[in-house]
């Protein structure tokens, strides 16, 4: 096999493993005996109208039983005509009768032990069969295999309820839930034709629909397991006494959690059995400083306290309950540092912080069995900093994420954020930056990022630094490019600069991110918050549950009407285009456009929306090389040149650029840059700079794709056309979504176009919003209202029509959610609350 092959399928291998993760950890959750009996869940599979069958069926289903202190209940119940019921019940971890099949009063199977059937295992799921054959006069019970047939009376099955968990229906009620999770519910008819079948995997808001036809099922208290790979939960908070606390995730074979070093106590925080643990330590304490300077040693079970400003390391052994040394306090001058324990090479890492007044770019390395930190300054590769996260990408390299600091290293220095990546060689304690984005927003970093299983993608933790109350937001980005996405909701963050500290680190065990965050509470205490999330980490649209469209009976008149009409309007739009040739570029125009099907995939392209970023004609990210200067002076004439087709006098770019100049000075200055600029222009191709008639103008061809113009010249068509198309609607939902024009730049004469390109989206979007949602696409909704929201987050229309969107998916939680930042985020703005309120909203 050669080495194409072998890398195609350990990606093969790779996605694989992830499918099957989130789907064995997927499932609904029923909640027991542990919750009052209306809180108690229920999956009703014929909420509405019965089931029919002829001769008989069989029910399937994958379920797991938890052991809790009363495991008594129903798992299914099968109602016939009203009259009879057919019960699965379980008691697990009873003496006698853990599984048992009922006909009424009847007792069909009577399994004592669990253990006797086959492959199972109590931590595990097994499968489930009922068949129930009305022909034969006989149910088969089947558990992974063992099956079990009883010969029975049964009525006919023309009217078939079916229930599991909670069971609210008039006939044969009960409140005796067993402790399960349930997956991969069918209904198949006697010759094996698949009928029904519900994953459980996808849902909507306390429903979900079959995957053969789209029939409803309600769920009454449900928890979906696949909403834990988008939504944060709190596992813990608690109070620990003092606040020079000193914090390690850790990762051991059977446990992964959290330490946590007092001067003479050691916490353990464990996330597989939820629990505090406290050990008062026999002797000596660690480096006592007012950062976390602490990290696990996984090789030797161990923790290591450090302190860049002593060359020896403090090592605690969990066996002799002890540290090897007692020293004095110290003031830390590397406050907020990035840090790391590489396993492979056993060494600590350390980098940036912040003491003093100064902000450190200093690397720092210690062997575990070396005496002294190995240091270099890396000042002229990255610039100083703290409130970054580091993270091992293997090869004897790590990541390092943002910060904040400045360039010459002083406070006083201008400091400001960065959104950069840089990878550092640790043996050679060289460092490459890979990549930088522009950034509308104020964030710096958690200090520890995780690097993803396919070497490709980073997570990690962002939050404003520039507030106390502020929100932390998981950041998923491309290794070799900065795509970023903000995955999973946020989890409320109380940011007092030293005083707090956030770190995220996958737990394998759970098989979860977990984000642990510290803050002080004034009063010489630190509140410890601990939130988890599954992995691998999904998008929302990958847990809701599309809502079937209905049809009506004559349906398959309708769909010849829509196609012959569907045809003759495709037809006419054809002539007419054919009739106006339209072509909005000749020698003096700026850009001609094609309607295609398929967008081209191209190498150069130019990125206006959510920032400014260029690629050249071979894929190469060139924005770096674009001075301010140059970036600016290319942005203005390729907006005023697609805006008029003429472009702009000398003396127009003399004024927006240099105004304080002399003309002379201006006018060099000018063709200075322009020069600069056509070089970095041949490097993309298809963009030309001409000058004709006293005015200079931009041109570029279709081989260069610029999402601005791309975008205005799709909101023009849904303006100017006759009716609304929804594909060029979901296109301008991809493109919009990027964000809000050029964040990256403040100066005056931005501002028109900014303003002009924002009026624009949202007349057209003002329209499509009332298209879209009486043609109830609530997915589509929902991304048009977050195109508009990311423009502007104070969107009144925009954030009624999202929460809308929301709620009819289902997600009146996340909706709830989203109105309450928003009026937050409005009154942070504008200073007042927006006079509408929620209910308002979702009545609409």
């Amino acid at each position: 096999m050669n080495n194409k092959s072998t890398i195609v399928c350990i990606l093969l291998l790779f996605f694989l493993c992830n499918v099957l993760y989130v789907r064995a950890n997927t499932g609904l959750f029923f909640q027991a005996h542990r919750v009052i009996p209306e809180k108690r869940t229920e999956l009703n599979l014929t909420p509405n109208t019965p089931l029919s069958f002829h001769d008989g069926f069989s029910l399937g289903f994958d379920v797991h039983l938890r052991n809790e202190e009363h495991n008594y209940g129903y798992i299914v119940r099968v109602i016939l005509n009203d009259t009879l019921n057919i019960d699965l019940l379980s008691n697990k971890g009873w003496s006698h009768s853990q599984l048992f099949l009922m006909k009424g009063n009847q007792s069909l199977v009577d399994i004592s032990h669990l253990d006797s059937i086959p492959k199972f295992n109590s931590s595990d799921w097994f499968q489930v069969e009922l068949k129930l054959n009305y022909k034969k006069q006989l149910i088969v019970c089947i558990l992974n295999e063992k099956e079990w047939s009883i010969p029975v009376k049964l009525p006919q099955l023309n009217n078939v309820r079916i229930a599991f968990g909670l069971h609210t229906g008039q006939s044969f009620p009960s409140t005796d839930v067993a402790p399960m999770s349930l997956r991969n519910v069918r209904i198949l008819d006697l010759k094996g034709e698949l009928l029904r079948k519900w994953t459980l995997l996808q849902h909507g808001d306390n429903e979900v629909y079959d995957e053969v036809k789209s029939s409803r099922a309600t769920v009454r208290n449900g928890i979906w397991e696949i909403d834990h790979h988008i939504r944060w939960r709190k596992k813990a908070s608690f109070i620990i006494p003092g606040t020079s606390l000193q914090f390690a995730p850790y990762q051991r074979p059977t446990d992964g959690g959290v330490f946590i070093a007092l001067k003479d106590t050691i916490y353990q925080y464990s996330i597989e059995r939820e629990r505090l643990d406290t050990v008062i330590v026999n002797t000596g304490h660690p480096y006592f400083t007012a950062a976390s300077s602490l990290v696990y040693d996984s090789v030797h079970d161990e923790l290591i306290s450090y302190s860049a400003e002593q060359e020896r390391l403090n090592r605690y052994s969990f066996e002799k309950n002890e540290w090897e040394r007692a020293i004095p306090d110290i003031l830390l001058s590397y406050l907020h540092h990035s840090s790391c324990y590489i396993p492979d090479l056993e060494k600590v890492i350390l980098f940036g912080g912040y003491g003093f007044y100064r902000y450190s770019s200093v690397l720092f390395m210690h062997s575990i069995d070396s005496i002294s930190w190995q240091q270099k300054d890396l000042a002229h590769l990255i610039e100083p900093r703290y409130l970054a996260a580091m993270g091992y990408l293997g090869n004897n390299k790590v990541l390092l994420l943002g910060g904040y600091g400045s360039k010459s290293g002083k406070q006083e220095g201008n400091p400001e954020n960065y959104y950069d990546l840089h990878c550092i060689d640790v043996e050679k304690m060289s460092s490459q930056k890979l990549w930088t984005f522009s950034n509308a927003k104020v964030e710096a970093f958690g200090n520890a990022m995780v690097v993803d299983l396919d070497k490709e993608h980073i997570y990690a933790l962002s939050f404003a630094n520039d507030r106390a109350f502020s929100q932390i937001r998981l950041n998923c980005f491309g290794i070799e490019k900065p795509d970023r996405t903000y995955m999973a909701d946020s989890i409320p963050y109380q940011f007092h600069d030293t005083s707090s500290y956030c770190t995220l680190f996958y737990n394998q065990g759970t098989t979860e991110l977990v984000t642990v965050l510290a803050y002080q509470d004034g009063i010489g205490k630190t509140c410890v918050e601990v939130y988890t999330l599954g992995y691998p980490v999904l998008h929302l649209s990958d847990v809701l549950q599309s809502v079937p469209e209905k049809h009506s009976t004559g349906w398959i008149w309708l769909i010849l009407i829509i196609g012959i009409g569907g045809t003759l309007a495709v037809l006419v739009i054809l002539w007419k285009r054919k009739q106006k040739n339209v072509v909005r570029r000749d020698e003096n125009s700026f850009y001609t456009v094609e309607v295609k099907e398929k967008e081209l995939i191209q190498p150069s392209f130019i990125r206006l929306l959510g920032g400014f970023q260029i690629n050249d004609s071979e894929g190469h990210d060139i924005t770096s090389r674009f001075t301010l200067i140059l970036r600016s002076l290319f942005v203005y004439m390729l907006l005023y040149s697609y805006k008029n087709a003429n472009g702009i006098t000398s003396e127009q770019l003399n004024e927006i650029f240099w105004s304080d100049m002399d003309k002379s000075n201006a006018t060099n200055n000018r063709n200075v840059n322009i020069s600069k600029l056509r070089l970095l222009l041949k490097e993309i191709g298809g963009i030309n700079i001409a000058y004709k008639n006293s005015y200079w103008y931009m041109t570029i061809d279709s081989s260069v794709n610029c999402d601005y113009i791309e975008i205005c010249d799709l909101l023009r068509m849904v303006k100017e056309g006759s009716e609304i198309n929804v594909g060029l609607l979901n296109k301008i939902a991809e493109l919009g979504s990027r964000g809000e024009l050029l964040p990256d730049i403040t100066e005056e004469w931005a501002d028109k176009f900014k303003s002009e390109y924002l009026i624009l989206l949202s007349d057209v979007l003002l329209d499509a919003y009332e298209f879209v949602k009486k043609n109830k696409d609530l997915m589509l909704l929902l991304k048009l209202s977050e195109t508009m929201l990311s423009c502007d987050s104070t969107d009144e229309t925009a954030i009624q029509n999202k929460c809308y969107a929301l709620y009819h998916l289902g997600k009146k939680g996340l909706a709830k959610q989203c109105y309450e930042n928003f009026c937050a985020e409005y009154i942070r703005v504008l200073g007042v609350r927006p006079d509408f309120n929620y209910t308002d909203i979702i009545g609409n």
